[in-house]
């Protein structure tokens, strides 16, 4: 019996044996017949994974929830939904649209590759993203989620973890490359996310030009909104971890910027630890989705870019569910800008913070100041 490599690559060996191309036939024709007679899927799994960042588990599911969404062409030349998924995962990988283009497992010339990145966003955002990316727990998600943050970090009643990160982009029009030009130079949207303990992301909001910083992303996004409504309807115990650069409040607990007091030590410890998720969240999704990986700018204008860290969330939700852990090698460093709260200079957590919100702070770092690591 075959393997899963021996059978693609003897079709393909068998293909080119069985048609003798006429050096003059359309490049556009012998893209077709080699698509015709090639499945992805046949791909030996450590291939599969290379080329496409998924398991084909993960793809297979992807594809029966997707594929009825797709536009039908009712011609003998349209282009199959496995491909199609194909060509969109292969972009995702960063594999750009060049090298996706003239990609052998594809078969799908570069402007075609551009119709279908373009097609699959629409279907993902419109009908992928909302089901996989939920900020909203019923009561027994919450629960787990508080037990599983306790075991890591002794800290009670977190629900999740949250951090902005910059992912690089195109060089935006001269009409608003301003907004996007972050301070280290470079052009980027400032993206927040929510995770839980097992990094499934919750929320986010990928939206914000990278002129703005991390306080700003955070008070206009929807996820401020939602939480601030829970608790002002009367929802208490409940909240999301942050860093020093977003505003302390009753549902998001950040450091102490200088702390005295040994149990505000003992605070800042576990918070950095709940922090960490986030951290790991963020270069699990990076490592994975290389076309949003620190240094390789999405090779698409703002409005599209939102569009696709989007979608690598959701998709990077369902790898989660279908359990699809799979390592692509070295991992990038995590993101390190909390490793020393003590001493940041980047302090905004505290400007502004109400009596109510710095009294429940107090009051849980104290409560914490005996339990065991």
């Amino acid at each position: 019996n075959l393997n899963c490599g021996e059978k693609f690559y003897n079709k393909m060996f068998m293909f080119f044996n069985a048609h003798s191309f006429d050096l003059e036939e359309e490049p556009r024709v012998i893209r077709r017949r080699l698509r015709d007679n090639t499945n992805v899927l046949d791909l030996p799994n450590k291939e599969f994974v290379n080329q496409f960042r998924v398991s084909k588990e993960v793809f297979k599911n992807i594809l029966l929830e997707i594929a009825p969404k797709m536009e039908k062409r009712f011609r003998c030349t349209s282009i199959p939904e496995m491909t199609k998924l194909a060509c969109f995962f292969r972009a995702l990988a960063g594999k750009y649209q060049m090298n996706v283009g003239t990609n052998s497992y594809t078969c799908v010339s570069q402007g075609t590759t551009s119709k279908i990145v373009g097609e699959c966003l629409e279907i993902f955002e419109d009908s992928f993203c909302g089901k996989w990316i939920r900020l909203e727990m019923n009561a027994k998600e919450e629960s787990e989620t508080k037990q599983a943050f306790y075991r890591s970090t002794k800290v009670p009643n977190i629900i999740g973890c949250v951090d902005c990160t910059h992912i690089p982009i195109k060089r935006p029009t001269v009409e608003v490359r301003h907004l996007y030009q972050n301070k280290s130079g470079s052009f980027s949207i400032n993206t927040l996310m929510i995770c839980d303990a097992n990094l499934v992301v919750r929320y986010v909001d990928a939206r914000t030009p990278g002129e703005n910083d991390d306080d700003y992303v955070w008070r206009q996004s929807g996820a401020n909104a939602y939480l601030k409504s829970l608790y002002d309807a009367g929802k208490r115990n409940f909240w999301i971890i942050g860093d020093s650069t977003l505003p302390l409040q009753p549902y998001l607990m950040t450091p102490y910027h200088n702390p005295t007091e040994t149990y505000e030590t003992i605070y800042n410890e576990k918070l950095l630890k709940a922090q960490k998720f986030i951290g790991k969240c963020f270069n699990t999704i990076k490592n994975r989705f290389r076309c949003i990986a620190d240094g390789k700018a999405i090779y698409y204008l703002p409005e599209k870019a939102t569009k696709i860290i989007n979608v690598c969330c959701a998709i990077h939700n369902a790898c989660i569910f279908y359990k699809d852990n799979l390592e692509f090698g070295e991992t990038e460093a995590m993101n390190s800008k909390n490793d020393n709260w003590n001493n940041s200079t980047e302090f905004e957590s505290d400007i502004n913070a109400t009596e109510e919100a710095l009294k429940i702070r107090k009051k849980l770092a104290k409560s914490l100041k005996n339990s065991k690591d």
